[in-house]
C-alpha cells in the first residue's frame, strides 16, 4: 500500500506537458516531403516549426532553436561546397540557421547567413526582404534600398520587396530585370553586416560546431503543449514564411 502510494504522488509531480520526443511526427513527414527536405535538413526545418508552436515558452522555443541550428551545421559540415549555381540544399542550410538564429534575436549572425544562402539562392526574394529589413533596422537605410533594388532586378513581380523599395524611397520605374541566366555574382552586390557578430548566448550548446543535435539535452519540467500544427492550418510552416 505504502508503494502504491509513493508511486502515485510520484506520478502526480511529473510534469504534464514536455517537449516533443525528437523523432518526426506525421506532419513534419509530410512537410519534409513536400518541400523535398531529407535528414538533417528536414530536422532543421521541423525543429524551427516547432519554436514556432512553442511560442511563449522562451525555454523550449530556445531548445528547438539550437536544435536547429545545430542540425543545420551538421549537414554543412558534412557536405562540400559545389558550383553555387547548383548546390541548392546548402543554400537551404544557410537560409534555415538563418531564419532560427533570427528567431533567436541573434540578428547579425543570422544576417550573415542569408548572405551565404543567397550565393546558392541568388534569385530568392525572401532571403533579399529579410536583407532589407536587417539593414533598415540596423540604421543603414541606403544599403537596405541597395538590397531591394538588387532584389527587385531578379524578383521584378515580388509585392513585397516593390512595397520595401517605395517606403524606402526608390525612385519608380521599379529596377529593370536582369537575365537570370548571368551569374549571380555578376548581377548582385557583395552582402556584410553592418554590425558585429554578437556572441552566442552560453546555454551550454555550442552552435556552429557541428555537433550531433540528437545529443542535445531537452528541458526539463512542465511546459505548455507543443503538438506540431495540423498540415495545411493557417500555422502550418509554409504561411510562416510568405513573401508579402
Amino acid at each position: 500500500m505504502r508503494a502504491y502510494w509513493i508511486g502515485t504522488l510520484l506520478l502526480a509531480s511529473m510534469p504534464v506537458w514536455a517537449v516533443l520526443p525528437h523523432g518526426a511526427t506525421p506532419t513534419e513527414l509530410a512537410m519534409c516531403q513536400a518541400r523535398d527536405l531529407q535528414g538533417h535538413y528536414c530536422d532543421g526545418y521541423r525543429f524551427i516549426d516547432r519554436a514556432y508552436s512553442a511560442m511563449g515558452n522562451k525555454r523550449d522555443m530556445k531548445y528547438y532553436l539550437e536544435v536547429a541550428i545545430n542540425s543545420f551545421d551538421y549537414e554543412l559540415s558534412h557536405t562540400k561546397e559545389d558550383d553555387i549555381r547548383r548546390d541548392i540544399r546548402r543554400g537551404e542550410a544557410h537560409l534555415g540557421k538563418a531564419r532560427a538564429l533570427k528567431l533567436m534575436g541573434r540578428n547579425a549572425e543570422a544576417a550573415a547567413e542569408f548572405n551565404k544562402a543567397l550565393r546558392y539562392k541568388p534569385d530568392s526574394q525572401d532571403i533579399y526582404q529579410a536583407l532589407v529589413d536587417y539593414y533598415q533596422e540596423a540604421g543603414n537605410k541606403q544599403k537596405a534600398l541597395e538590397m531591394a533594388t538588387e532584389g527587385l532586378k531578379r524578383n521584378p513581380n515580388s509585392k513585397g520587396l516593390k512595397r520595401r523599395y517605395t517606403e524606402l524611397g526608390g525612385k519608380l520605374p521599379y529596377p529593370e530585370a536582369v537575365d537570370k541566366a548571368m551569374p549571380a555574382e555578376e548581377v548582385r552586390a557583395e552582402i556584410k553586416p553592418v554590425v558585429k557578430l554578437e556572441a552566442a548566448p552560453s546555454s551550454g550548446v555550442t552552435t556552429g560546431q557541428a555537433s550531433d543535435p540528437t545529443k542535445l539535452t531537452a528541458p526539463i519540467g512542465p511546459t505548455p503543449e507543443t503538438e506540431s500544427p495540423t498540415f495545411g492550418s493557417p500555422k502550418n510552416p509554409y504561411c510562416r514564411f510568405c513573401t508579402d
